[in-house]
């Protein structure tokens, strides 16, 4: 018998992943507008070729979509006030968003504030105030891992796990919401039509990171890094 590791096909199956998930975005989407607007505009325009740790990242979430589902492809997109939102599925004809995280499911949802705007986008364009999130946790309540020898074969403790909600807002949340996410595509569409990748304009930080996003800079690339002023 001989067992060898085979690069070349680890490069195939990760080529593929490449090819037929990961297409260039045309518009402004909800999703554009949540985080880091300067990353957004770098990635539309100076885009980097995504990497292994990327790719196999972004398998997590849509081969969890794909079984919470049933299905493999998203609803239509609906385009309102020049922004694009897509809904992840319908359940109960309410707007369904799917979500993979290595947090642990002991951990609320209230501070995540992309993931509750995404969500209020979704309902907002489809003219309800109800939606539900499932939240597939890639690590359970991390005791499987990080807990005490007797804890972690525990029955619960096992990983992975799934949470589940039903939210509901008002509508002032959804007009609200809204109203932010205007602003922040007529700042994105104000960038977009650079051509001079040269002299490349950004926002100034606190004009493209949501509040409390601060986060967001140790994770950008450094290529980005060096042309952002706020991360700089």
């Amino acid at each position: 018998m001989k067992i060898n590791p085979s690069p070349e096909f680890k490069a195939k199956i990760i080529e593929d992943i490449q090819l037929r998930e990961f297409s260039k975005r045309e518009g402004i989407h909800c999703s554009d507008l949540i985080y880091c607007l300067n990353k957004q505009v770098l990635r539309r325009l100076m885009p980097l070729p995504p990497d292994e740790h990327t790719i196999l990242l972004y398998s997590l979430g849509w081969s969890t979509q794909h079984e919470l589902t049933g299905k493999f492809g998203d609803e239509p997109t609906i385009t309102k006030d020049g922004i694009q939102v897509t809904k992840d599925a319908l359940f109960d004809s309410k707007p369904w968003e799917c979500k993979a995280s290595f947090k642990s499911s002991e951990r609320g949802i209230e501070d995540e504030d992309s993931w509750l705007s995404q969500i209020m986008a979704q309902c907002y364009v489809s003219g309800t105030t109800e939606a539900y999130l499932t939240r597939m946790e890639l690590a359970g309540n991390w005791k499987s891992i990080f807990g005490k020898k007797e804890e972690k074969s525990l029955p619960e403790n096992q990983k992975p796990s799934l949470s589940a909600w039903k939210l509901e807002f008002t509508q002032e949340e959804l007009d609200d919401n809204w109203v932010w996410l205007q602003r922040r595509a007529t700042l994105f569409g104000g960038l977009l039509g650079q051509t001079d990748l040269t002299k490349i304009q950004l926002l100034p930080k606190p004009n493209a990171l949501p509040a409390n996003h601060d986060w967001e800079c140790t994770f950008c690339s450094k290529e980005y890094k060096a042309l952002c002023e706020g991360c700089k």
